[in-house]
């Protein structure tokens, strides 16, 4: 599987490299690190989201090489160009690119490490039992013989971290901690993406933190927690959609609750429910029935139904977890 991900890279001299919508870290390093990676081979690179960076992430890209999608965008560009997919298997979460980049280019290849079966899997770089893109794409720079510059480090090393939970998700293995080992050696700190994605929020964030907080609500003998962030409470706070990114993990502190469902609308009020879960409940099936999708403990959608409507469907859903 790593072979194909080599050759595509290899027979390929021009590329566009994009990820799902609302990145986070381990989609940002992950299209950071082989962007430094290709111009290291040469490669002519860039990269285009559907969505910003976050401001908590923007230290992954310390050269401002990923770029938002727009109107101003030169179709014409993509002639004889190819097109990497990182941290998404499925097309319709890239969000805009999709129609505009993956179009008109003469190729497209996936590296991914969220679960899926068939046709993708064979044809692409997906590798559902890897913690993170990022641990991932270590590998193939391994085989490309690409060196392990302080920039593709602290990349690969914080979307580590952000996808095992600080090195505490299920799919962390030895591996992973051999390769964040060798990555700290080639320049990441520790400290420096601990204090930039962990200890950088501001009180607006707090003050999200709040709001949302104060929406739980508890189901099924207290084993699943229903949280509530709307574009109201954004208002409210003053804080930015992408600031409440991680809030969804708070009721798994607790050693009841087994399931946290976090809706969530942005500003323009597009409805998105993320999905976690311990042990084996696997929230992925869940997702994947309203189009969605992610891993077994970690998934997510969007929906064009209400609020209300979708938090009724999906604790339906889980019902039968718990009777």
């Amino acid at each position: 599987m790593l072979e194909k991900a080599v050759s595509f890279i290899r027979r390929n001299n021009r590329f566009f490299l994009t990820a799902h919508e609302t990145p986070d870290a381990d989609a940002i390093g992950a299209e950071c690190a082989t962007f430094y990676a290709l111009r290291q081979l040469n490669k002519e690179v860039r990269i285009i989201n559907a969505d910003a960076t976050p401001r908590i992430f923007k230290f992954i890209d310390p050269d401002d090489a990923v770029e938002v999608l727009d109107d101003s965008f030169d179709r014409g560009v993509l002639d004889g160009a190819c097109l990497l997919i990182l941290d998404a298997n499925d097309i319709n979460n890239i969000g805009g690119v999709r129609d505009v980049v993956s179009a008109g280019v003469s190729e497209r290849f996936i590296i991914d490490h969220h679960e899926v079966d068939g046709t993708l899997a064979e044809e692409n770089c997906i590798r559902g039992d890897v913690s993170s893109t990022c641990e991932l794409l270590y590998e193939i720079f391994h085989h490309l013989d690409v060196t392990l510059t302080p920039k593709i480090a602290v990349a690969l090393y914080a979307g580590i971290v952000y996808d095992t939970g600080l090195f505490a998700y299920p799919k962390t293995s030895a591996r992973t901690f051999e390769i964040a080992r060798r990555l700290v050696e080639a320049g990441a700190s520790p400290n420096l993406v601990y204090t930039k994605m962990y200890e950088s929020n501001t009180i607006s964030s707090l003050l999200l933190q709040a709001f949302v907080f104060g929406s739980l609500k508890l189901h099924f003998h207290n084993n699943v927690a229903v949280q509530k962030m709307t574009k109201e409470t954004l208002k409210s706070s003053g804080a930015l959609y992408e600031e409440g990114q991680t809030l969804i993990n708070n009721p798994l502190k607790s050693e009841t609750v087994r399931v946290s469902v976090f809706l969530k609308e942005n500003e323009a009020g597009v409805l998105r429910c993320s999905l976690r879960s311990k042990g084996d409940i696997d929230v992925a099936a869940i997702a994947t029935t309203y189009g969605g999708g992610g891993h077994k403990n970690a998934a997510g959608f969007k929906t064009s139904l209400s609020l209300d409507e979708i938090e009724k469907k999906v604790l339906e859903d889980l019902k039968p977890y718990f009777l």
